[in-house]
């Protein structure tokens, strides 16, 4: 990841339907078909879960003041996204940046920071 920080920031810069238009020709051109946009998104999904909420605990890190600076949040992401961007061979850094700006905390169900967790 020798650019890492310079992809981000080159992917913070541009609107989100630019970013799910480069995603879906990354994905598309390794499948070999073209679909339509948000369509190869939609199959990434379930496998991003498991990675970012279940496996990354996203939820519980995201408390980490660390994660206030939103470059923090991605290079995080990044390190979670990458078994699958290698599998869809679509740069970590993209996927890691859509998340982002989609919301991760919503995509994973997070309750608002600071608020208590119910006990059973």
């Amino acid at each position: 990841m020798p650019n890492a920080s310079h992809d981000i920031q080159r992917y913070l810069d541009r609107p989100l339907d630019a970013l799910m238009q480069e995603f879906d020709l990354y994905a598309e051109t390794a499948a070999g078909t073209i679909k339509g946009l948000g369509t190869s998104w939609e199959k990434i999904v379930p496998a991003l879960k498991q990675k970012v909420c279940a496996e990354g605990n996203w939820c519980e890190r995201r408390q980490d003041a660390r994660f206030d600076d939103p470059t923090n949040v991605i290079l995080a992401l990044v390190s979670m996204v990458g078994d699958e961007a290698t599998r869809f061979a679509v740069p970590a850094a993209l996927i890691a940046v859509i998340l982002f700006k989609r919301g991760i905390d919503q995509f994973c169900g997070c309750a608002p920071i600071g608020a208590k967790k119910e006990s059973a």
